[in-house]
């Protein structure tokens, strides 16, 4: 659901940017549930699918990671009364590069910029550029100059929804 969020709010600022004081006065404005429709597409679902079967199967290798380094601690500590100053120091510094490789892994897959969220765009991009085409579609089709997404939208008159509209037209397709 954060992923839709992103999506919606992105809509909803450039339908909002693309959008004058004038323009909105003298022309045919349309309204659109971008996120209703983005969840109706059956690619949205497949999608989800992948980008969550992708993050399970990191979460399950972090998850070994973490207790491959927990295991390696009690043992250390098991063990460690019996250990010379130089065995102590060669397995603190094991368990140390243990625990930053769990970390970089954690980071590069989720992290800001990670693996998951660049799978997530590069999952996305064709599904809003789908929608974008079909809305700009419908909208010209029906003589509308600007389309808004209705969450920016205190109000709107339903009969200048187009969410219905285009989902009919995507599943046409």
């Amino acid at each position: 659901m954060h992923m839709l969020r992103q999506i919606v709010l992105a809509f909803g600022l450039m339908f909002a940017l693309a959008s004058t004081a004038q323009a909105a006065a003298t022309a045919k404005t349309g309204v659109i549930d971008v996120a209703r429709v983005i969840q109706q597409m059956p690619e949205t679902k497949k999608a989800e699918n992948v980008l969550k079967s992708s993050s399970q199967e990191w979460e399950k290798a972090l998850d070994k990671m973490k207790v491959d380094f927990q295991t390696a601690a009690a043992t250390y500590e098991k063990g460690k009364a019996q250990m010379n100053q130089a065995t102590r120091a060669q397995k603190e510094k094991a368990l140390e590069t243990q625990l930053q490789a769990a970390q970089k892994f954690q980071l590069e897959k989720f992290g800001q910029g990670g693996a998951l969220q660049t799978k997530q765009e590069e999952l996305f991009k064709p599904i809003r550029q789908k929608v974008l085409t079909a809305i700009e579609t419908v909208a010209k089709k029906e003589g509308f100059s600007m389309v808004l997404d209705k969450q920016a939208m205190i109000y709107g008159d339903p009969s200048l929804d187009l969410t219905i509209r285009v989902i009919d037209h995507l599943n046409k397709k």
